[in-house]
């Protein structure tokens, strides 16, 4: 009969999300609003100072001179200034403190664009007959430029789109005013400049509102975050102060029901007090389950490996479900193979706390038949290391292919209205941190089997490596 298996590897937890910071104010939007406009136009100057490069060498062979290489060595620093003002205004708004006012950037921004212009009024007046046509292709880039790297403060956009609009305009109505209106063709860029401004004006609103949509998505997204930091933190309040409520009476209660079966006379008073002692340690562990999986999920635990003897760890943890097996009328066994190490190293309370979680599911879904740890070792590919095995194998009603995704895939699985609950879920968050694997084969009928197999180093074994070498 086949035999359905799951493996559940090492994967990286997911991080909590926590809100870091309250609902944003208009002085925060701004900021950022202003930090994204600063970053695009940082990152342009080196594209825009390139272009202004290909456009003074083509300007050179329009006007016949050099004096396109004067006005590019004038860009130059302005490019550079701009640069380092804009780095600036990123900064600012880093801290959340955008400046009030941008007048001065304002100012510097349509001085740039007044200088830029003049190599296409070098251009448009120069005697080549092209002159004109690059001058408009460069006056279009610049408009594109600005409306892509400005948009976000209207200001800003103003500043440097109104200049160029100013020379696309005034270009060919001074080429035509200089030449006593007896060419009227001079004036056709007039019409193409105001089809390309309308046109402009749209795809410049189109740009504006994407930009507010993606800041409503993010104001929402933002928000979401606070409310699932919200969630957790009210939902690890109420688990340490169910914890501080329920831990005094519960140690009170299991200390009471120990010294009853001591004084218990009867057999059969003995038995119902110890099943009394056992369900205050089952509730204990519930309780502390609910803490790990607090501290799991916000990333709290910590795993500290230690030398210890994994054959002790073993008989502790099938000795504690002596009294649970036999109020079942259950078998337990435990099977340690003879080349276990004595001492490795391994966090044991992390280890013993899975196996109580997996030995508890089995004997509770076990009527009949008994429970089975296995302790083996294979080798490790990692020198010092050995591949240490514990298995637990019961006799109970098993499991399908679908229960078993139910297990790995939500951390509980339902059989006749039960599951596991949040010992499976710990368990399987355990063992992602100690690098282990944690498997799990079943059949309906035919019981089911769980392993956590992890490489673990064998204590003193890097001393006994150096000495035989």
């Amino acid at each position: 009969m086949p035999v359905h298996s799951v493996i559940v590897g090492k994967r990286d937890l997911p991080p909590l999300i926590l809100g870091d910071r309250s609902a944003p104010n208009p002085r925060l939007r701004e900021a950022h609003t202003l930090a994204a406009l600063a970053r695009a136009r940082v990152s342009n100057v080196w594209i825009r100072l390139a272009s202004c490069v290909l456009v003074a060498l083509m300007a050179v062979t329009a006007v016949g001179d050099f004096t396109p290489m004067l006005w590019l060595a004038g860009l130059v620093p302005i490019l550079l200034i701009d640069r380092v003002l804009f780095q600036r205004l990123l900064a600012e708004c880093a801290k959340d403190a955008p400046p009030k006012q941008l007048w001065g950037l304002i100012a510097w921004t349509v001085f740039q664009t007044v200088y830029s212009g003049i190599i296409a009024a070098m251009m448009w007046f120069a005697r080549y007959v092209h002159g004109e046509t690059i001058a408009e292709i460069f006056m279009l880039a610049a408009l594109a430029n600005a409306a892509a790297t400005l948009r976000g403060s209207w200001k800003l956009s103003l500043a440097a789109i109104l200049p160029t609009i100013g020379f696309m305009f005034g270009l060919p109505l001074a080429d035509y005013l200089l030449d006593w209106g007896r060419n009227p063709v001079e004036l056709v860029p007039l019409a193409g400049a105001l089809l390309f401004v309308g046109f402009g004006v749209n795809l410049w609103r189109s740009l504006r509102e994407s930009d507010a949509a993606q800041a409503r998505a993010e104001l929402a997204a933002m928000r979401e975050r606070q409310s699932a930091a919200a969630a957790a933190a009210a939902k690890s309040d109420t688990i340490k102060r169910m914890q501080d409520e329920l831990r005094t009476p519960m140690q009170a209660l299991i200390g009471a029901a120990e010294h009853l079966r001591r004084a218990a006379v009867s057999p059969e008073a003995r038995m119902h007090i110890g099943a009394l002692a056992q369900a205050g340690e089952v509730l204990r562990l519930v309780l502390g389950d609910l803490a790990d999986l607090d501290r799991l999920e916000n990333g709290q635990v910590s795993i500290d490996p230690q030398p210890c003897d994994p054959r002790d760890l073993a008989r502790g943890v099938i000795g504690a479900f002596r009294a649970a097996a036999q109020d079942k009328n259950l078998e337990l066994f435990l099977d340690i193979s003879p080349d276990v190490p004595a001492m490795v190293v391994l966090d044991a309370g992390r280890v013993r706390q899975v196996l109580f979680n997996l030995i508890a599911n089995a004997v509770k879904y076990t009527s009949h038949g008994g429970v089975r740890l296995r302790l083996q070792t294979q080798p490790s590919t990692q020198a010092g290391h050995v591949r240490l095995g514990f298995a637990i194998a019961d006799t109970g009603a098993g499991m399908s292919r679908s229960q078993l995704a139910l297990v790995f895939g939500r951390g509980r699985v339902c059989e006749e209205g039960e599951g596991p609950g949040l010992g499976l879920a710990i368990s399987m968050r355990l063992a992602r941190l100690m690098d282990a694997k944690l498997g799990a084969k079943s059949e309906v009928g035919e019981g089911s089997v769980f392993s956590l197999v992890f490489d673990v180093p064998v204590a003193g074994a890097s001393v006994r490596d150096q000495s035989a070498a």
